[in-house]
């Protein structure tokens, strides 16, 4: 299907997510996959067009169901892909750049929610990326971190031991730091990521 309109593209992207959450909470994986590759189709195509930070957010959030569908439907690899690609995106709108230590700054400018909630999604999307990358590398074995598909490793780590330590740890200390000084999240947030960087140290043996 050729390209429409940028926002014909983005209600196309809202009624594939839509249909898609519908079937999750239905707990039809294999219908909510589906959905979500449409969506991340079309929302590729949004984001290409460089129309503003939204449309990477919500190609961002595409990839992070996707990383959580493809584990549902147990293909280890592409979810570790998919929460690899959400990272990707994520990061360049984190305004900490995946710093706790600059968190309590980032939320003193003009828009201190909104940069709440990207470093939020960043420092989530990382968590989940370190307990796939530990599930991947049991699967696959201790070389899986080294396959250069997506782009490689995130940001160029390729021991998984060291991505718990390097990007999984500052995850929850963001989060900690969100809770400190921010308003939206909370110690049940600090605890979820907590638990998969726990999982994945107890995955790899660490």
């Amino acid at each position: 299907m050729g390209w429409r309109s940028l926002n014909g593209e983005r209600r196309t992207v809202t009624g594939a997510i839509q249909r898609g959450d519908h079937a999750i909470a239905r707990g039809q994986w294999a219908r909510a996959l589906h959905h979500y590759q449409k969506a991340n189709r079309h929302a590729v195509r949004v984001a290409q067009a460089g129309q503003g930070d939204q449309d990477q957010a919500v190609l961002g959030a595409v990839y992070y169901n996707l990383a959580e569908l493809h584990a549902k439907t147990g293909n280890v690899s592409m979810a570790w892909l998919a929460a690899l690609q959400a990272c990707q995106v994520y990061s360049p709108l984190d305004p900490a750049a995946a710093r706790p230590s600059a968190v309590a700054s980032c939320l003193t400018g003009a828009s201190p929610r909104l940069a709440e909630e990207r470093i939020a999604l960043s420092a989530d999307a990382r968590s989940r990326y370190v307990l796939l990358s530990a599930g991947l590398v049991r699967e696959v074995g201790p070389q899986a971190l080294r396959v250069d598909i997506g782009g490689g490793a995130l940001d160029g780590i390729t021991d998984v031991s060291q991505a718990v330590e390097r990007i999984g740890e500052p995850a929850v200390l963001t989060y900690q730091e969100l809770v400190r000084h921010g308003h939206c999240y909370t110690d049940a947030d600090v605890t979820r990521t907590r638990w998969r960087v726990t999982q994945a140290r107890t995955i790899v043996g660490t």
